[in-house]
């Protein structure tokens, strides 16, 4: 019987969530590394948030404009309050759905900061205290950074 393999992943963004998920899958000892929140960027701050946001403008921009097709309305109001919570239960659904993936195919989350000490080798810097992990495999899913165009006013 040949063994399972570790592999330590190391962000659990998008990349990273999906690496882990395959690999526990597929037979490995899945342990996934996050310094922030499972999901990332994408999940948390930037594609979906976005997305549920222009939903909701896209929505109110052809409510605005209903009354050209013969739509009467008396008052449009738009309740910011209520389109921030509908975004963060939008968000809090899809990280909540995450999360039960990766406990249901057995992935270690492990909440920190990552090191490579070397090819079998992961430190992590957690609340409490640092933790070593031995490892056969790792995973690199670390993101990536805003990069601005150098565009006049693009700061605006």
């Amino acid at each position: 019987m040949t063994k399972n393999p570790k592999i330590t992943i190391i962000g659990a963004g998008t990349g990273g969530y999906v690496a882990a998920l395959r690999a526990a899958q597929l037979g490995a000892e899945v342990k996934l590394i996050e310094k922030d929140k499972i999901g990332g960027i994408c999940l948390n701050f930037g594609c979906i948030p976005t997305k549920s946001l222009v939903h909701i403008s896209n929505n109110y921009s052809q409510i605005k404009s209903a009354n050209r097709y013969g739509i009467e309305y008396k008052e449009l109001k738009l309740n910011m309050k209520k389109v921030i919570k509908n975004k963060n239960n939008v968000v809090k659904q899809l990280v909540g759905g995450v999360e039960f993936l990766l406990k249901k195919h057995d992935v270690k989350v492990i909440k920190g900061t990552a090191q490579i000490i070397d090819k079998n080798l992961v430190s992590v810097e957690t609340q409490e205290g640092n933790k070593t992990v031995d490892t056969d495999y790792i995973i690199i899913a670390t993101g990536s950074k805003i990069k601005k165009a150098p565009i006049k006013g693009i700061e605006q």
